[in-house]
């Protein structure tokens, strides 16, 4: 301490002097706590460094914050997977079984049944349903007291779709015993598998013959039989009456829409329940379910005309059509429900052999008449049936770079209709012009950031994939991949360079509509367009390193991502995928913040922007170019100042790559013609010229060089028209 030799200052200056020699050693680890446990951006949450800074005065503050941030992180997680596309996987569930018992028959008077097969179940009051909703465990059959009649099953699907078109496994429950049943004749209890027959728990006999699995619930009065091909029945005696939940329905006598379709919630039936939200009810958690309006577009776009021929195939089976003589209603609901079934089904031949089972098996207990599964998997097998079965639908495959055969389905929606409210840039070598009219740097690193999302993680997302200029040397990424994901309607479109556009993972020639998106060209301007009118999105991509993203006023204060909070206030831009107090101090780290877990980038192979070393020599190249009498019409309305600035910035840690400077000039010019509501012809040959190699290789039939250059290989000379190529054999030449 400095001790003041003026009287008025002399015993404070001793008084300090004292203090400060006194400090005990608590008193510095306190403060050393309180300089380490500082609460910001970047803390280190792990459990090591709670523990130490246990004691710190800001300890309340740090959890907060790290609370906060497991959040975040989880929900960047769920980003992770609707962008990865395994939003659609599911944990598959523990599969339990038995010891040796004796063999009984039903020792109960059966009241009536319900039976399941594929999709479609026939409840216990005749009333037929089909599942809409996703793969998963459904509640077949439970009493009001979920302890004494309790039928899960576990439906799949085929090939990885999106429907439950397959039931595997039929899981019961009678008090504290469950047993379950599996394909190939598998019973398991406990984990084991045991053969029949058998008693379990003095509870549950099991025991089968060639074709089936019959399992009962002693003095339980219910009963199962399940053919390992997926085809359950559920007996129940009259002491169900009016006491039973589930998808198998209530017992009550009324077949009834409002007095079948029920949840714990409407467990008196619920009328304006679809048939779709009466699955859902009774999914476990955890499952996929297609939302409804994507699920009716599929139902619609299906070749109806060719299903109802394969469901003909199927009433057609040996010894099946003299079953459906007696009452031709039969066969006419039948065909309806094999109908949507096959339109939902991602494997027709398997579900064709499961319908075929279902009428087989309600075929049995409605006459008695019992065919071998062997012999109708034989009469579907046969050449006339399999060469008329069309290719099984794919409903996302893996990606191809090729141009598909994919039809357009649909007419391109009335732009008329869309009303912008707000428009958000990503362009050059990661800079972003938000929402709200705010532009920043993101210093972004080779990953992929959502630009833009509904708060929730609801509706939409649109997701940049920034990609480093150079493997190594300075920190230059510019955007590569745009991703548009419908997530109300399962839609996913990915836009690479030029005119590279993926529909649900397959290559699409444009102009391709659907029932809730459009996607075309613009010849003139080179701009490729997504629009999704059911939400109210567009996405504008230039093909190369620009994307314009404009949404209409319901997302105005719900949006989140790089392009700001679309709120109208300039000054809260930072933000994170959940809502907290604690938020990063800079634009740069906020970005990085919201990276998706997956990415993975070498720090070492990029230096810091401080480290580039300014020109006059680009500075001076980049005024020139933005000061163009070209864009004489822009000045007023967008300044060019700033894009000067990032002009610079970009050709220096480019390293004097003149596509750069390009990229900057072209985002000036986008911006400033949506602004101006004109076109620029600002484009020559010796003026940025565009890159047509992007845009189906720009006509040459073999190879093409920036801008747009056709030659051919070795063997070959160009043609006069500049794009094809001749063959050349003896001095003549053949057009190929």
């Amino acid at each position: 301490a400095v001790v003041s030799t003026q009287s008025g200052h002399y015993g404070r200056g001793l008084l300090a002097l004292f203090v400060c020699l006194c400090v005990s050693e608590a008193e510095k680890q306190r403060f050393n706590k309180l300089t380490e446990c500082r609460v910001g951006s970047g803390f280190d949450c792990s459990k090591g460094k709670l523990r130490k800074c246990a004691g710190s005065p800001n300890i309340k503050k740090i959890r907060k914050y790290c609370f906060a941030m497991k959040g975040h992180d989880s929900m960047m997680k769920e980003l992770q997977f609707i962008f990865d596309g395994s939003v659609k996987n599911r944990q598959k569930r523990m599969l339990v079984p038995l010891e040796a018992g004796y063999s009984t028959t039903p020792s109960f008077e059966e009241g009536s049944a319900c039976s399941v097969g594929g999709g479609t179940m026939t409840t216990f009051d005749g009333y037929s349903h089909t599942l809409t909703a996703g793969p998963c465990t459904y509640a077949l059959a439970l009493d009001r007291s979920v302890s004494k009649l309790v039928v899960y099953g576990v439906f799949e699907s085929h090939k990885g779709g999106n429907y439950a078109n397959k039931l595997s496994y039929v899981a019961i429950y009678v008090d504290r015993t469950s047993l379950v049943l599996g394909e190939d004749f598998d019973v398991n209890y406990r984990g084991i598998g045991y053969d029949t027959p058998a008693i379990i728990d003095e509870r549950i006999v099991v025991w089968r013959d060639e074709q089936y699995i019959y399992a009962e619930a002693l003095g339980d009065d219910f009963a199962v039989r399940w053919d390992p091909a997926g085809q359950l029945r559920i007996s129940v005696g009259n002491r169900y009456i009016n006491e039973t939940l589930g998808l198998c329905g209530m017992f009550n006598g009324d077949s009834s829409i409002g007095k079948e379709h029920n949840s714990f919630e409407h467990h008196l039936g619920n009328a304006d329940m679809s048939t779709h939200d009466f699955g859902k009810a009774w999914a476990l958690v955890g499952c996929f379910h297609e939302d409804t309006q994507r699920t009716e577009e599929r139902v619609r776009n299906c070749d109806k005309h060719t299903l109802s021929r394969l469901c003909s195939v199927t009433l057609a089976a040996p010894h099946l059509a003299e079953c459906l003589r007696e009452k031709k209603a039969y066969g006419q609901r039948y065909r309806e429900e094999c109908i949507k079934n096959l339109c939902l089904c991602d494997e027709l031949d398997s579900c064709i052999y499961s319908e075929t089972l279902r009428i087989s098996n309600e075929c049995r207990d409605r006459s008695g008449l019992q065919i071998k599964n062997e012999d109708l998997r034989s009469y579907l097998d046969g050449d006339f049936i399999q060469n008329y079965i069309p290719k099984d639908h794919v409903e996302v495959p893996s990606v191809s770079p090729d141009k598909g055969d994919v039809k357009s389905y649909g007419q391109p929606f009335n732009y008329r209709h869309f009303a912008p409210d707000g428009s958000c840039y990503v362009y050059g070598h990661n800079y972003v012009h938000t929402f709200d009219g705010v532009d920043y740097s993101a210093d972004a690193y080779g990953c992929t950031y959502p630009l833009v999302l509904k708060e929730g993680i609801q509706d939409f997302t649109v997701y940049g994939t920034f990609q480093a200029t150079k493997s190594s040397g300075k920190l230059a990424s510019s955007l590569k991949y745009i991703s548009f994901f419908d997530i109300k309607n399962r839609v996913r479109i990915q836009l690479g360079q030029g005119l590279e556009v993926n529909y649900e993972g397959t290559a699409v020639q444009l102009p391709y509509h659907r029932e809730f998106v459009s996607i075309w060209f613009d010849s003139d301007q080179h701009y490729v367009y997504v629009y999704d009118h059911d939400l109210g999105v567009e996405v504008r991509w230039d093909g190369q390193s620009v994307v314009r993203i404009r949404v209409d006023k319901r997302y105005r204060g719900s949006t989140k991502g790089l392009c700001g909070t679309f709120n109208g206030d300039k000054a809260d831009e930072i933000n994170l995928l959940r809502n907290t107090r604690v938020l990063p101090s800079t634009f740069e780290i906020m970005v990085q913040e919201w990276k998706l877990p997956s990415c993975s980038f070498n720090i070492a192979a990029y230096d810091e922007p401080l480290f580039c070393v300014y020109s006059l020599a680009d500075y001076t190249s980049c005024l020139n170019a933005l000061t163009d009498v070209r864009f004489s019409f822009c000045v007023s309305d967008i300044p060019p100042i700033h894009f000067v600035e990032r002009c610079e910035t970009d050709l220096c840690r480019c390293g004097g790559d003149e596509g750069c400077k390009c990229e900057i000039l072209s985002a000036y010019a986008q911006m400033c013609q949506d602004t101006i509501k004109t076109d620029l012809d600002w484009r020559t040959d010796d003026f940025c010229p565009r890159d047509m190699c992007l845009f189906d290789n720009n006509g040459c039939k073999h190879d093409c060089s920036p801008p747009g250059v056709c030659s051919c290989e070795e063997g070959f000379t160009l043609g006069s028209d500049g794009k094809s190529c001749v063959l050349i054999i003896d001095e003549i030449y053949d057009r190929v």
